[in-house]
């Protein structure tokens, strides 16, 4: 068979994904080149999509150490990303958490209860719960009250979205508070839970005294005390006295009694730092490097909530037509995109909603209306109806550099389009200008990225909405609105689910946000870590629920 240019140019990418992947440059974990190493076929890759039952049973006592990508820039709970939210979450507790299932759980607040109409409620605190480095002072009504009035202060210059719709926090007494809303959130207990959200508490008095205190002590109520920050090289911490959350033994967490996360930037050191036991286990790592994790080690994998949606900007000509979106949609080959950037990884909807989530759509097929592969036939339809039947020549589009997979992305992206004849150059900028200058800006378009969040509605309520503060593609859509404001009012489940699952089929077929994958994310352990389960996002970790037997 002879071989076409198309083939040509896929095999290009395909190498392109390869080298990021040799290379090491992965910045988000399974994000490699599809040839790197054994990657999802791996005998050694065990996954994790569905949690294993807890032990009923688990070892006691030693060093848990953790092999990292990377260091954290700050100790402080409201601030820093990635890495400084993984170590705030084992310092500091929040009212509520949520398990690896993305299911809410008691943390601070022993329990809860709520109004009919879901804008007041009431949280029990627990008794036991402490802060670090405050002589055994109690967490009370007063800190969650005094977080509160922080975070939502012009004094705070970070993001608290997780209670952007609180109206008041009222102390009822030592161990009760009552959080009051604008609107009806059925949700609110798992809201609270979201990382980025910022809503740790912390102590009512260094928040009185200096809140910068915050980003040189550990003063959590966690399951983990900060012993030693070396900067980019390791951290330690000691095991909480009587952490109020006890595990299986009925004994207070975490099982073991220290914590070493020691800082190893480059993916095969921390492969070969996990093999040969220099580490216990790696927070998150690369499929291509599982042939260097053998005998009494294993990867385990995790489908994740991540985004990488092609954002169909209206305000650029001719994306405001919705025909020519559609002929982007109908020309997209996401199967040869997934292939491209990761061995693994699953496709969902254009809609937002990933299928991790609770509300995810499942009855709506992935491939419905455009397909999962290309079909230029209808996408050339759609630009005749449109009137671009002779091509159109785009405006530059751009993508950055905080996320190697972005850059597969884009040059499958261009190739794939140039088979219907839409044209236009490729520009990579650094993160840090895509976010400045690029990013929810009039007139660009470009590859985008979200974290996983804890709710699925999250993304769709921040970017989607016509009044989103991320509506990137300045796409509006009066059903879709309609249909989302009886999500967020619904004080049941089945009303929410259905207005849920009619804001995806709105935004899948006639919407501007194009969805491209979504990645496994990889972690490691020895044979001798007990209770180890991936989060199915990067800013959540296994840490305080494992335990080590050797």
């Amino acid at each position: 068979m002879p071989t076409t240019d198309t083939d040509a140019n896929r095999r290009s990418v395909l190498q392109l994904g390869a080298t990021l992947g040799a290379l090491g440059i992965t910045g988000l974990a399974g994000c490699t080149g599809g040839d790197g190493g054994d990657g999802g076929d791996n005998d050694t890759i065990q996954s994790n999509d569905q949690q294993d039952e807890p032990a009923d049973e688990l070892p006691t006592g030693g060093t848990f150490r953790i092999g990292a990508a990377q260091g954290i820039q700050t100790l402080s709970p409201f601030q820093g990303f990635l890495a400084d939210y993984l170590i705030a979450e084992t310092m500091y507790d929040r009212l509520t958490r949520v398990d690896q299932e993305l299911e809410v759980h008691p943390n601070l607040a022993q329990d809860w209860e709520t109004n009919d109409d879901y804008t007041e409620y009431t949280f029990t605190l627990d008794e036991d719960a402490t802060f670090s480095n405050m002589d055994g002072q109690t967490v009370t009504a007063d800190d969650v009250k005094a977080t509160y009035d922080y975070l939502t202060s012009d004094e705070f210059s970070g993001s608290a979205s997780s209670i952007s719709g609180v109206e008041s926090v009222e102390v009822i007494d030592e161990t009760t508070v009552t959080i009051s809303l604008a609107n009806t959130d059925l949700e609110f207990p798992k809201r609270i839970s979201e990382t980025g959200g910022a809503f740790f508490v912390v102590p009512a008095d260094i928040l009185d005294e200096d809140p910068a205190q915050l980003e040189e002590t550990d003063y959590g109520s966690g399951p983990l005390v900060l012993e030693e920050w070396n900067q980019q090289n390791n951290i330690s911490f000691t095991a909480a006295e009587d952490y109020h959350i006890n595990g299986v033994n009925d004994e207070p967490l975490p099982y073991f009694d220290a914590l070493e996360w020691d800082i190893l930037e480059d993916e095969i050191q921390r492969a070969n730092a996990l093999a040969d036991g220099s580490v216990d286990a790696v927070s998150r790592t690369a499929p291509n490097v599982a042939e260097r994790v053998q005998n009494d080690a294993t990867l385990v994998k995790r489908t994740s909530g991540l985004q990488f949606p092609i954002i169909l900007n209206t305000t650029v000509e001719p994306l405001d037509n919705p025909d020519v979106r559609k002929a982007i949609k109908y020309a997209l080959d996401r199967e040869a995109i997934l292939e491209a950037v990761s061995p693994d990884g699953v496709l969902g909807h254009h809609s937002g909603i990933t299928p991790i989530h609770t509300y995810y759509h499942e009855d709506l097929d992935v491939g419905d209306t455009f397909g999962t592969t290309a079909d230029i036939e209808m996408a050339q339809e759609h630009l005749e109806e449109a009137g671009y039947g002779d091509g159109i020549e785009m405006q530059t589009f751009h993508y950055d550099d905080g996320v190697p997979s972005k850059e597969v992305i884009a040059q499958v992206f261009q190739q794939q389009m140039s088979e219907i004849g839409i044209e236009f150059e490729i520009n990579r900028l650094t993160e840090e200008t895509w976010l400045a200058d690029y990013f929810n800006t009039d007139g660009v378009w470009y590859v985008g990225n979200y974290s996983t969040r804890v709710l699925g509605e999250s993304v769709p309520q921040l970017a989607l909405r016509s009044d989103g503060i991320w509506n990137e593609a300045r796409w509006s859509n009066e059903n879709f609105d309609e249909a989302f404001e009886r999500a967020v009012t619904a004080t049941d489940t089945e009303t929410k689910a259905e207005a849920l699952r009619e804001c995806q089929e709105i935004n899948h077929r006639e919407g501007a946000w194009v969805g491209t994958f979504h990645p496994d994310l990889y972690g490691g352990y020895k044979d001798y870590v007990g209770n180890y389960n991936l989060y199915p996002t990067y800013v959540k970790d296994f840490v305080s629920q494992c335990a080590v037997d050797k």
